[in-house]
């Protein structure tokens, strides 16, 4: 496996962490994260983890990509 592959995967798994420790715990109390989250980050697509610029919607099967808030750095 080629040195950018390897790299190629560590990045993606790194963001699957980041994106589960996300939609797992809430920063502020260790709760967790409910659907009043996202709803509280106007244009965040139903069922999707919305942090800040960043906008994620993985593992929902989705056939067209949703429309998002216009600060999204992130999808």
């Amino acid at each position: 496996m080629r040195l950018a592959d390897r790299q190629h995967m560590l990045l993606l798994l790194l963001m699957m962490m980041m994106i589960m420790m996300t939609m797992c715990l809430n920063r502020a109390g260790g709760q967790l994260l409910s659907e009043e989250v996202a709803e509280d980050i106007p244009g965040c697509p139903a069922n999707c983890v919305c942090f800040q610029t960043t906008v994620r919607c993985m593992f929902l099967q989705l056939d067209a990509v949703p429309s998002v808030p216009e600060s999204t750095t992130t999808l």
